[in-house]
């Protein structure tokens, strides 16, 4: 399938550039920097737009493309043509901009009150707007990064001990508190819930983030648990203590088929129907191979962590996850590709206050 690739951002952020580097050999170059001589530069535009992509080749719109009427017309094109619409954002600073373009000469260059204008008109795409995907991109160096942006979130809890001294207790025959003796009903009790009594203070807190800040794609809810032998599970479900034997049984380790054929069977459907404008957060040990290899294997650069997990052991990250429920203050996310997951220990936690 073609590609309809939009540059959005000022006169001197570096989309020439940008297109150089990434897209160059692959993609068709359109600017109506190229048509100075032509009046009818937006209509031309459009027609290389639309014959490029009628023949199947890919194609990059190297513009400031402000608004998201300079866009329209673009994707409607797109769209008319079975293309992936994708916009690549440049957030290079106006101050940085306006540095360039004076280290700019001859027809290169343009008054600085014509970036100062475009600043001003310049808008962020939404996906509202028809885009597939939408990136932003930093330079740094002279080098681009970049990073996408998701409409949606959906998490994927790492899982309890099923084997540890609180699991006894809960699968003990004789326990009479209540949630023991609803596991052993028929209808059993909900996996999160379960999950919250064999972990404790971790297990809460990535529960409780996950069902405050999870933005799921429509059909989805906002969490999935890592379960041994069960692959991704809705932590409403419920579960039975014959269930919770049977996951106790099979070691969350790599190369454990039991524990890794259901979680990529299920890993891979999450990925298609979540879409790629859904991010997968890991809520989990990123320093474990046992969660993150495979998971990184099915999402790619969708798959992200909380950087402030980085240095912290499982008491902290829950007290952690807590106290943003408690403020209402969600995380920075950063994709686990290429992501430092070893650091010094940080400092403690301030005490929790808890809202009235």
């Amino acid at each position: 399938m073609p590609e309809l690739v939009i540059l959005i951002g000022l006169p001197g952020a570096g989309k020439t550039s940008f297109h150089r580097e990434r897209f160059a050999t692959t993609h068709v170059h359109v600017s109506k920097d190229l048509m100075r001589n032509r009046r009818d530069h937006q209509a031309r535009q459009l027609a290389l737009v639309d014959e490029t992509l009628a023949a199947c080749r890919s194609v990059v719109v190297d513009n400031v493309n402000a608004t998201a009427a300079d866009r329209r017309a673009l994707v409607d094109v797109a769209r008319a043509r079975g293309a992936t619409a994708v916009a690549y954002v440049l957030e290079t600073p106006l101050a940085e901009c306006l540095r360039r373009n004076r280290d700019r000469t001859g027809r290169e260059r343009v008054p600085d009150v014509a970036i100062f204008a475009a600043a001003k008109r310049l808008r962020e795409p939404t996906a509202d707007e028809g885009f597939d995907r939408i990136h932003h991109v930093e330079a740094d160096g002279g080098q681009f990064h970049v990073a996408p942006t998701y409409e949606h979130t959906v998490f994927l809890l790492s899982p309890a001990s099923t084997s540890g001294e609180r699991a006894a207790i809960l699968l003990n025959e004789r326990a009479t508190f209540p949630l023991a003796v609803q596991i052993r009903s028929e209808p059993g009790a909900p996996l999160g819930e379960v999950f919250s009594f064999l972990s404790g203070l971790y297990f809460r807190g990535k529960l409780g983030y996950a069902r405050a800040f999870g933005r799921p794609p429509a059909g989805l809810c906002g969490a999935f648990v890592v379960t041994p032998g069960e692959g991704l599970r809705d932590p409403a479900e419920p579960v039975t203590i014959g269930r919770l034997r049977a996951q106790a049984a099979v070691p969350v380790k790599p190369g454990e088929r039991r524990y890794l054929a259901p979680l990529l069977r299920d890993a891979n459907a999450l990925a298609m129907l979540a879409g790629e404008r859904c991010r997968i957060v890991l809520l989990g040990s990123i320093a474990s191979a046992r969660y993150v290899e495979p998971l990184l294997s099915v999402f790619g650069e969708r798959l992200c962590f909380p950087p402030a997990f980085v240095g912290r052991g499982d008491m902290s990250r829950g007290g952690l996850l807590l106290r943003c429920v408690d403020e209402g203050r969600e995380l920075d996310y950063a994709p686990l590709v290429g992501a430092v997951r070893h650091g010094p220990r940080p400092a403690r936690l301030a005490p929790r206050v808890r809202r009235s």
